[in-house]
């Protein structure tokens, strides 16, 4: 496509951050051009802890996948989560009669986004929630009048329109930290998208939205959680706990170094800790060039049994605490990089006591360089470009731009001169 417009994702996670440069093609889908991916450092829990070293993490990343796409990162679109995140289910409603109140008046786009405004309106002005942001409201469904449960009014006709609609509010403070990362490295200001929304666009089918589902998004700092019930979204949150909790706990469990904990955690581990024979064994390494020490594979995947279950146990409750378990047909659908820990499908079968799968993202609406995507630890970089590709009809994207590759080179010279300068000057003091 000639002029193509040029979406740009960012996964800005706890332990890494992935960025996808894609281009739209002619028959509507994404071609992917690039792909960058840093380990990711000053961020915790999904949020920022040290600007500067995120700023940097993030612009590895991005300069990653513009190299490989020999584009320019554009229309980015960030992900975020953290404790910080609420979400409120909230009602808007608006008359559209005729000026005289007798005659039924037919709903446009307008009236729709007025209504969606005005239930958001009801949530901002709610005690507590003058420090927080609303980043979405998303219309769960409708009534006009006396016909309940429309999904699209466009076009009908009625005297009062209702809005049921998910809103999504973060704290002001963890988005301009987010805003000012991308800034620093040098980038435009990225739409804010919560992750969970975004990973389920890339994972869920239109059957388990319908049916009713749990999401979980299981990450490095963050335990994302969605519940879908008749096609939208009927509850979200994140809660502070993911795979670094494992990892720190192996680490001071084992006496070894995160790194090295890491690895055994995913390679070794099992969030089953009896299906271990009692006779398997690890070589653990020691801390600061101390000697390694020989470990139970038994009891390292009693450590992860145990704080993998405190992550699901918390979901549940938190889940069932508001909902019925028996709207959720399609049962419990599990990603992020903690889900591929090996029989935490069984472990959450048991605590849940429904039908669990492993999420993947489906790539069907993606071309190009796509099979490293096809992994749960890649759901919410996916699903942050199907979010772009959604709401592409009502933004005024950029279009394709060649990479500037002088651009390096020209910060090199300014930065060279400069120093040429200060050492001129000094020669004189």
């Amino acid at each position: 496509m000639k002029n193509a417009p040029v979406i740009t994702a960012i996964d800005i996670g706890t332990t890494k951050i992935c960025a996808i440069i894609a281009e739209l093609t002619d028959d509507n889908k994404l071609e992917v051009k690039g792909i960058g991916e840093s380990k990711s450092r000053g961020l915790e829990k999904g949020i920022v802890k040290d600007i500067g070293r995120a700023s940097e993490s993030i612009k590895r990343a991005l300069e990653m996948a513009e190299k490989m796409a020999d584009l320019d990162a554009v229309n980015l679109f960030a992900g975020i989560a953290g404790e910080h995140i609420k979400s409120r289910n909230s009602i808007g409603r608006i008359s559209i009669s005729d000026n005289t109140g007798s005659e039924p008046s037919e709903i446009d786009q307008s009236h729709i986004e007025s209504v969606i405004n005005d239930a958001k309106r009801g949530v901002k002005i709610q005690q507590g929630n003058e420090n927080l942001e609303i980043i979405h409201g998303i219309p769960q469904y409708f009534d006009i009048d006396a016909q309940k449960g429309v999904m699209n009014p466009m076009n009908m006709s009625g005297f009062h329109l209702t809005a049921h609609v998910h809103v999504v509010l973060a704290d002001m403070s963890a988005i301009r930290n987010i805003l000012r990362c991308v800034e620093i490295a040098g980038y435009d200001e990225p739409e804010i998208v919560l992750e969970p929304i975004a990973s389920a666009k890339a994972v869920l089918n239109e059957d388990e939205i319908n049916l009713g589902c749990i999401f979980l998004d299981i990450g490095g700092g963050t335990t994302d959680i969605a519940v879908f019930y008749k096609g939208s979204i009927r509850f979200s949150t994140v809660k502070p706990l993911g795979g670094m909790n494992i990892t720190n706990d192996l680490s001071i469990g084992l006496r070894t170094p995160p790194n090295s904990a890491e690895k055994i955690k995913i390679s070794k581990g099992s969030v089953i800790y009896k299906d271990i024979e009692e006779s398997e064994t690890v070589q653990v390494e020691g801390i600061g060039g101390r000697s390694s020490n020989v470990k139970k594979l038994r009891f390292i995947s009693e450590i992860i049994e145990s704080r993998m279950r405190e992550i699901l146990d918390i979901s549940y409750e938190t889940v069932f605490t508001n909902y019925n378990q028996d709207m959720m047909t399609a049962g419990l659908i599990l990603t992020g990089g903690s889900s591929l820990l090996t029989n935490t499908e069984i472990l959450a079968t048991e605590i849940y006591n429904m039908p669990v799968k492993i999420g993947l993202p489906n790539l069907a609406r993606l071309s190009g360089p796509t099979s490293r995507l096809s992994s749960p630890i890649y759901s919410t970089s996916v699903g942050l470009l199907y979010y772009a590709l959604d709401v592409l009809p009502n933004k005024n994207f950029l279009s394709t731009s060649k990479r500037n590759t002088n651009k390096d080179s020209i910060n090199e010279k300014i930065i060279n001169t400069l120093k040429h300068w200060f050492h001129t000057l000094s020669e004189f003091f």
